[in-house]
């Protein structure tokens, strides 16, 4: 039971974690937009929700074969959760003149996912109440790896000529990624998770690093 409610607080506790550390570094910051991408975040889920509900009533939620396996990954859970945040990351956020390079979009864009995070595991345990509670806190932790990818392209696209290009390489990005763990996770394939953690892992740090050196060059 507690590892269950732990679970659901996730989100809300990684994103209080994450504004707290941005308080300390810029003490005298505005975070109003901050405390917007988490609520944001939330209410992305409308279009998760949309593609999830499409899929059920065409009888595509019954996984029967590899194929529908791939496109329930992929498409209804990989692009329809990403799309959401991907929305709301640019055309709420990217706007906004405190939105400058890759570092802010993927502060922004993992606030869009703590938020995303906490709708879909509460909506994951009331659809199906027997859910692995590893797999709910799995979706915030991994999740912070499709922000990355996407914050940083779309974030990209604030400072070069190309934004389309950007924010659509941020968002099939974020969808591939998350769409593969998704796949792994109906598959119960234990061979390739521990490649896809440590790959994903290495190039979100890669990213974050990236998006430090342009913040740094900028200033």
């Amino acid at each position: 039971m507690l590892a269950l409610i732990f679970s659901l607080l996730l989100g809300p506790i990684m994103a209080v974690l994450f504004f707290v550390y941005m308080k300390y570094r810029f003490p005298k910051g505005y975070f109003g937009l901050l405390f917007r991408s988490y609520f944001w975040g939330v209410f992305s889920i409308v279009i998760a929700a949309s593609f999830f509900y499409i899929a059920y009533i065409q009888g595509y939620l019954e996984l029967k074969n590899l194929r529908r396996i791939l496109f329930y990954s992929f498409f209804v859970i990989g692009f329809g959760q990403e799309l959401g945040k991907f929305i709301v990351l640019r055309y709420l956020m990217l706007p906004h003149k405190l939105f400058r390079n890759p570092s802010d979009g993927i502060t922004y864009s993992l606030m869009i996912s703590f938020g995303a995070s906490t709708a879909v595991n509460i909506g994951s345990l009331l659809i199906y109440p027997q859910v692995d509670v590893s797999i709910l806190i799995a979706n915030v932790l991994v999740g912070m790896v499709y922000a990355v990818v996407m914050g940083f392209f779309v974030g990209m696209g604030k400072i070069r000529n190309n934004r389309l290009i950007d924010s659509l390489s941020g968002l099939f990005g974020a969808a591939f990624f998350h769409g593969s763990f998704e796949f792994i996770i109906q598959t119960d394939d234990q061979l390739l998770i521990w490649p896809f953690l440590i790959g994903s892992g290495i190039m979100t740090f890669l990213l974050i690093v990236k998006s430090i050196q342009i913040s740094d060059e900028m200033s």
